[in-house]
């Protein structure tokens, strides 16, 4: 069983993007059900397709991972939908940041600040 993680500064950046996508809550609900195989600590099975999830850095104790985080009845096309930066370790896996293309983030940064909140964190 993996421990699901949402920090404080997670859990804004999911309020502020509720008031536009009424389905978030929805849509990490369906993240955590595949990373419940994907990630599983003992025998984990690969069940999210690679173009969609991508390994942005890792060491000795975790790994930093993007996913385009897909939101059911959203209108979105999958170009659109959020991205999200979540931090694995062992068992644990939490959720650092996330921002949308709608927003115009910037990649760079939002690593930045998923490498410091890992760091943070762990």
């Amino acid at each position: 069983m993996i421990a699901f993680l949402r920090p404080d500064c997670f859990e804004k950046e999911i309020a502020a993007l509720e008031g536009r996508f009424k389905t978030i809550r929805q849509g990490l609900r369906s993240f955590e059900l595949l990373c419940e195989k994907q990630f599983h600590p003992t025998d984990p099975q690969r069940v999210i397709a690679p173009a969609k999830l991508h390994r942005i850095s890792q060491n000795d104790t975790w790994s930093i991972w993007k996913i385009e985080l897909a939101l059911p009845d959203s209108g979105l096309r999958p170009n659109q939908f959020p991205r999200m930066w979540f931090a694995v370790k062992g068992s644990s896996l939490v959720m650092l940041c996330i921002a949308t293309h709608i927003d115009n983030h910037d990649d760079n940064e939002m690593e930045c600040l998923a490498h410091e909140r890992a760091g943070e964190y762990f």
